[in-house]
């Protein structure tokens, strides 16, 4: 199976799973099978506040951003991100987004790329990232990892964000 193709369909499953739970916590995942299953989250891994730099409608109902941000990895790896992603207003204030970015450590001497999916409702937005890398130093963790993440924008476009790795 092509690499990138996996990427994108393991995206796009989790992005399913969490449209389906809607409304669940954060912290604890319930899933509501005959094999009832709890995946405990812990602390993020990723902390992070940015803005949009960039917002530039691009068709009827769709945006296309670019944004930076900056923030601290594992609680002690600080880094740089910048990305861009096309939203897609569903009505009722709902925004189905998909894009892409780099994450570069703060002495810039190691970088991971990422593929995201999130659905928000003006003001809050959770979804699904995919990281990978070459590095074998302090980000090679993020290699073909999964996250998924919850954040809220202001009235400005800035942002706060908090990942957790999905094992």
């Amino acid at each position: 199976m092509n690499k990138n193709r996996f990427t994108v369909s393991t995206t796009a499953g989790i992005a399913v799973v969490l449209l389906l739970m809607g409304g669940t916590g954060t912290n604890n995942i319930l899933f509501n099978t005959g094999y009832a299953q709890v995946a405990t989250l812990g602390e993020p891994i990723f902390v992070e506040k940015g803005g949009d730099t960039i917002k530039r409608e691009i068709g009827p109902n769709t945006t296309q951003y670019i944004f930076t941000s900056n923030g601290t990895l594992n609680g002690s790896i600080e880094y740089d991100k910048t990305g861009e992603f096309v939203s897609v207003s569903k009505g009722n204030n709902v925004t189905f987004d998909r894009g892409n970015g780099v994450i570069t450590t703060k002495d810039g001497s190691e970088t991971a790329n990422y593929t995201f999916i999130e659905v928000g409702n003006g003001t809050d937005y959770h979804g699904a990232s995919v990281y990978s890398t070459n590095s074998t130093g302090k980000l090679s963790f993020l290699n073909n990892i999964v996250v998924i993440f919850k954040g809220g924008y202001d009235e400005n476009g800035n942002y706060a964000l908090q990942q957790w790795h999905w094992k």
